[in-house]
């Protein structure tokens, strides 16, 4: 079951005289619980992508469905609910609120979906931070804690809410390597865990090699 599938997607930028096409006749696949990586040098269109698929950017023309919504022409609050509902994010710069602990930063993300008691927010918080293997810091806050905490933090946030894509953007870039290796280590295991799909955005060695499918783009053009 594909739980994204893209058909002749283009993207193109306009800045007065300066005009771009980040994208061209993107037509992908992907299914339920895959762990794959959009891999590509600088400037390749991988980021552009990501944003795509998670509707923090629009298309040009084509179009997108993600679990079963056709996302093409979303509105802006459209595109905010869908994103709500359906996409969990994990940045390199892991966009924690520094005035917040672990847990606060983690019930924020469920907050904004709403719905939740403060009991089943208890639960789900206190569950997703021992699988992410930080639940003695859930009062830290995060300068109060390692980069490979805060990733971990970041993973936590973005799983919580149960969502049918994790999008990763350079997760591992601002961490060592023994880091980046636990932090992959923790996707993988609630990948296979959880079934839930997870899509890279990196051209970082040791997400290349620990992804199951490769994704490869270059000038905005889909590789075979």
């Amino acid at each position: 079951m594909s739980i994204v599938k893209i058909k002749k997607l283009t993207k193109e930028y306009h800045n007065g005289k300066i005009f771009v096409k980040a994208l061209k006749n993107i037509t992908l696949d992907i299914k339920k619980g895959e762990f794959s990586v959009i891999a590509g040098p600088s400037g390749s269109g991988k980021t552009t992508l990501l944003n795509i698929i998670g509707a923090m950017d629009k298309l040009t023309t084509g179009e997108i469905i993600i679990d079963g919504e056709n996302i093409s022409n979303l509105s802006k609050k459209e595109a905010a609910d869908f994103r709500r509902r359906k996409i969990g994010f994990i940045f390199q710069s892991y966009n924690l609120i520094p005035v917040l602990t672990a847990y606060e930063n983690i019930e924020l993300a469920l907050d904004l979906v709403g719905g939740y008691t403060k009991k089943e927010k208890d639960m789900l918080i206190e569950e997703i931070l021992d699988q992410v293997g930080i639940l003695n810091l859930k009062n830290r806050k995060p300068l109060e804690m390692s980069g490979g905490q805060q990733q971990r933090v970041a993973i936590a946030r973005a799983l919580v809410k149960k969502p049918a894509i994790i999008l990763a953007d350079e997760p591992t870039a601002n961490l060592d390597t023994d880091t980046g290796e636990s932090i992959l280590d923790v996707m993988e295991k609630l990948n296979k865990e959880l079934n839930t799909t997870f899509i890279f955005s990196s051209h970082d060695i040791m997400i290349i090699e620990r992804a199951r499918r490769i994704i490869k783009l270059r000038d905005g053009i889909l590789q075979n």
